[in-house]
């Protein structure tokens, strides 16, 4: 019974007048959790987010792509952030030539992607580059092509010479099995 009063009085006394800023902040509140979910992944690249670009709307600025696919808990993930990190010469190669990503499949997200046209998903976009292992490296040229897949870490010769080789523009005319063979030569004849 006193329930039902409180009630009856709550209506009857309560605000006459909504106030705006109450319902605005409900919908920023809302708009604000999902700008922290599209971005929580980037915390887990935290230390080399000098050198990726926010994975949300994936686009190229005239050049070659340059995709990380990792996850939490990855150890060679981290060896790979470690070592673009602490070594100017791949975070200054990387910075200049490539347009790159670090995509955490731990998270679930959208990713707007300009070369294919559409919105994906964090998972079929591994599943779009035949991602089972962490990290891979894809390199792709500016039109969204692949070049070379490469799954695992790379060592820091390796990555180099990779990262000089695929900068050339008249690489991106090849085929995917012409660059990887001639990266291999290049692997075997640089002993690395």
């Amino acid at each position: 019974m006193f329930s039902l009063m409180g009630f009856v009085v709550a209506v009857l006394f309560g605000c006459e007048k909504a106030d705006s800023s109450v319902i605005s902040s409900g919908a920023n509140t809302t708009q604000e959790r999902l700008e922290e979910m599209n971005s929580i992944d980037r915390n887990s690249y935290a230390e080399v987010a000098d050198v990726f670009l926010e994975t949300q709307h994936i686009t190229t600025q005239d050049k070659p792509y340059f995709l990380v696919f990792g996850a939490n808990g990855c150890l060679y993930c981290d060896r790979l952030k470690t070592l673009i990190k602490q070594d100017s010469q791949i975070k200054e190669s990387l910075k200049n030539n490539f347009s790159p990503y670090y995509i955490n499949l731990s998270y679930s997200k959208k990713h707007n992607v300009d070369f294919l046209n559409k919105k994906v998903s964090t998972t079929k976009l591994g599943q779009i580059y035949g991602v089972r292992s962490t990290p891979t490296l894809v390199f792709l040229n500016a039109n969204g092509d692949t070049l070379f897949v490469y799954p695992g870490y790379m060592q820091r010769d390796r990555f180099m010479a990779t990262l000089e080789f695929l900068q050339n523009p008249d690489i991106a005319k090849l085929d995917e099995k012409t660059i990887a063979m001639k990266l291999r030569d290049l692997f075997e004849q640089k002993k690395i």
